[in-house]
């Protein structure tokens, strides 16, 4: 997002709030902290005055941490997480850590309380997500339209809230299917590939994960996936290389390196047989206007 201002906090205080606050934007930002005197206590907040908040934010580089009821979490590029205001948790600078930069967003309203507890019950209290995701491609999105002073009143506001909070929705679900519907050796595979797909992986490495042997482990991925590991493993990348391609400056060259293939004239030919598309001509949208592909 090039458009989107390096550091800086919103607060949102409109008049003319909706009868019915479904959601609604609070604050957002994006901040780099560098002073172990950063330390947000969530049961001694000023800045909530009798309204319940939701406080989700992600981790854009360096470290920091948080405490649930005195358990201690470390926080690391691409981690995030989604808490309530008020209640018994800490997030802070550790002195370990010489700096943490984040994106955060603050909501109200009954649909954000709902959220809340969804990913709580089934995503736990911290969630892992890759940057180029579309919920964090959207919470960059709702910053530079706040940068740029888009979100004039709060309609627009409580409709980037909804937004977002159905991204949250889409993404755990996502999270959630993986790992109820599979057998869990598979599912390990599977969340392994939405991680590392960036790295060389074979599938005699899937088997070791999943614990099976190669042979064995194929036909039962085929069973519970309808396709081979490395369709699978492809379908990712290409996936992951198409969001790359709309939604950030990186050459097509870099794209493919950050999707696991060593050779650009090579991920364009895959990229051109799964989509009937080349890399360019996705981006530029000469001929399709997509903004996603569903593979």
């Amino acid at each position: 997002m090039s458009s989107e201002k390096r550091y800086g906090n919103y607060g949102f205080r409109f008049q003319d709030m909706p009868q019915n606050n479904v959601a609604n934007i609070s604050s957002i930002g994006r901040e780099l902290q560098t002073s172990i005197d950063y330390h947000w206590d969530g049961m001694m907040r000023k800045d909530i005055q009798g309204v319940e908040k939701y406080v989700f934010q992600y981790t854009l580089s360096g470290q920091g941490a948080i405490t649930f009821e005195d358990k201690l979490y470390s926080l690391h590029r691409g981690d995030a997480f989604f808490v309530q205001l008020p209640s018994q948790h800490c997030y802070f600078l550790p002195e370990s850590s010489e700096s943490w930069e984040f994106i955060y967003i603050t909501l109200t309203g009954s649909a954000a309380t709902s959220c809340w507890n969804f990913i709580h019950d089934l995503a736990g209290k911290i969630v892992t997500i890759p940057p180029e995701a579309n919920l964090i491609q959207l919470l960059h999105r709702i910053l530079q339209e706040t940068n740029e002073h888009k979100l004039i009143d709060a309609y627009l506001s409580s409709a980037r809230a909804y937004e977002f909070i159905m991204e949250c929705y889409r993404f755990t679900k996502n999270l959630n299917t993986t790992s109820q519907e599979l057998p869990e050796p598979i599912s390990r595979v599977i969340t392994f590939l939405q991680q590392q797909y960036d790295e060389y992986i074979s599938v005699e490495k899937m088997a070791v994960i999943a614990g099976l042997s190669s042979y064995y482990f194929i036909k039962q991925f085929r069973k519970h996936t309808n396709t081979t590991p490395s369709q699978y493993l492809t379908k990712i990348r290409i996936k992951k290389a198409s969001e790359m391609l709309r939604h950030t400056d990186l050459s097509i060259k870099d794209i493919a390196a950050k999707t696991g293939y060593e050779n650009a004239n090579y991920f364009n030919k895959v990229f051109r047989k799964i989509t009937g598309f080349s890399p360019g001509e996705f981006r530029e949208s000469r001929i399709s206007n997509l903004d996603y592909l569903i593979l």
